[in-house]
């Protein structure tokens, strides 16, 4: 690195501009951008004459062009100007003295500053660290997903000049692609829906946000199972709802132990697959959940996170196909089954909301992207999307088998875990002498990372339990992550 000093003619001031051969910003970008941190600063005051680009060059051992393209850009943006047969000044209309204080920090709203409460009290989902071994859950195994099938779809669309990429969509989605959604949920969930109903959104978070906007005012009650969602658990919290957490059995939320005096303008539950401890609602309590809705005029939000990935069964019908009067918005998403990546995730709505939700999501969200809407439109109605689920289906299926053999071998009766064979991943729950978070750090000190229930849970002190994700790891992996997290598990 070399450092050239600007006496600055007038002042006792020296500016030093340091040239770094290596950095990436060429170095007439170098100069302008100190010279002009020395303006704001007041380093260089107003009126200051410069020293001429000929002998700034000189003493930096620069081409003279280079200072002369950095005092032009200075010129341009207002800072120096020029003065015929005088040299560059500092523009002198710059007010006197340091220009740039402090850092502004804007107070934030009441809103605001939940949201860093709640992120404070959360904390990060996600780790840089890379581990030998993550049992990280949700995510999809990369290497097996048809990108030559995706990249024909994309493509399909990039070597036209169709009118479809020369405007906005629809806020409500991609037409063709919800009338493929209706089609496909119709006949594999037993949802009840037309195209009008289905809205795009951008996964789920979303849905839930404008939902809560809708439908919550301050103080009211949202009835959410325990463990369950946390997203949907701050998302509620931060429109002011306060939670009534039912803690879940084997079978999903237990709708006869909804607490009487309990008042929920709304109830977010996982009936398919329930999330994350895993298990399924049967038809009665189904039904009696309807009923609780109808007799507290309350909105059931059915999220049906990954209810295409059984692996002994069918595909089970949705809770909202057993809805008669609009009570039930369905939630779905692409990212289990495609890629996370995707960010896309889509809405069945009662008659009722639809347009207040899409006019909603118009004013704060234009629109999920046409193109891959329209290829996932296709690849749903060119076959692609269930032979896809087929596929996805063996290959999380035998996963699964070897994780659960994996357990029974190396952990046996020392854990417990919902049988339904479905989902991206399963949790175990401990006896309550085991420390959850020490054996995550001693899992992590045998190169294995594994996922802490506590953040799902909304009881204090919370059961100690694990997650573990399978889907990203091949059977190889799975096998030796139980096997060391045998190892770490106190006996």
């Amino acid at each position: 690195m070399e450092t050239i000093l600007v006496q600055v003619q007038g002042s006792r001031n020296v500016v030093e501009l340091e040239i770094n051969r290596d950095d990436v910003d060429p170095v007439y970008r170098q100069v302008y951008r100190q010279l002009r941190e020395a303006i704001l600063s007041g380093a260089l005051s107003p009126a200051s004459r410069l020293p001429s680009s000929r002998s700034m060059a000189r003493d930096a051992g620069v081409a003279r062009i280079t200072v002369v393209r950095a005092l032009e850009q200075l010129a341009v943006e207002g800072f120096v100007e020029s003065r015929v047969g005088a040299g560059t000044y500092v523009a002198s209309n710059l007010p006197a003295g340091e220009m740039q204080s402090h850092i502004f920090r804007p107070a934030l709203t009441d809103w605001g500053r939940r949201v860093r409460t709640l992120h404070h009290a959360n904390g990060p989902l996600v780790d840089s660290s890379r581990p030998e071994i993550d049992f990280g859950f949700g995510r999809s195994f990369a290497e097996r997903f048809p990108y030559d099938i995706w990249r024909r779809l994309l493509g399909r669309y990039l070597s036209t000049d169709d009118a479809m990429l020369s405007r906005y969509g629809s806020a409500a989605g991609f037409y063709p692609l919800r009338r493929a959604l209706a089609e496909y949920l119709t006949q594999s969930r037993g949802v009840r829906c037309t195209p009008e109903e289905v809205v795009i959104v951008s996964g789920a978070q979303q849905a839930i946000d404008i939902l809560a906007r809708l439908l919550l005012e301050p103080n009211d009650e949202v009835l959410v199972e325990t463990p369950g969602y946390r997203d949907a658990y701050a998302l509620f919290q931060l429109h002011q709802a306060r939670l009534v957490g039912l803690p879940v059995d084997n079978e999903g939320l237990p709708v006869d132990h909804i607490p009487a005096d309990a008042r929920p303008r709304l109830a977010f539950v996982t009936p398919s697959h329930q999330f994350p401890k895993g298990g399924t609602m049967p038809l009665a309590p189904r039904l009696a959940l309807l009923a609780w809705a109808r007799e507290r005029e309350a909105v059931i939000i059915e999220d049906d996170y990954d209810g295409d990935l059984r692996y002994e069964s069918s595909s089970l019908a949705a809770l909202q196909g057993l809805d008669e009067e609009g009570r039930v918005v369905y939630l779905g998403t692409f990212s289990k089954v495609l890629f996370p990546a995707l960010r896309l995730g889509y809405l069945v709505l009662p008659r009722a909301l639809t347009a207040p939700f899409v006019q909603a999501k118009e004013l704060v969200d234009r629109g999920a992207p046409t193109l891959t809407q329209a290829a996932v439109a296709d690849f749903l109605t060119e076959g692609h999307f269930e032979r896809h689920l087929r596929h996805l289906r063996r290959l999380y299926g035998d996963k699964r088998t070897t994780l659960v053999s994996a357990l029974d071998e190396h952990l046996g009766r020392r854990v417990r875990y919902s049988p339904v064979a479905a989902g991206l991943h399963v949790m175990l729950y401990a006896t309550d002498a085991v420390d959850e978070g020490q054996l995550v750090r001693d899992a992590a000190a045998r190169g294995v990372r594994v996922y802490g229930g506590a953040p799902y849970h909304l009881e204090r002190p919370a059961p100690p339990s694990i997650l573990l994700g399978f889907s990203g790891l091949d059977e190889d992996e799975i096998v030796e992550g139980v096997r060391r997290l045998a190892e770490a598990w106190p006996d």
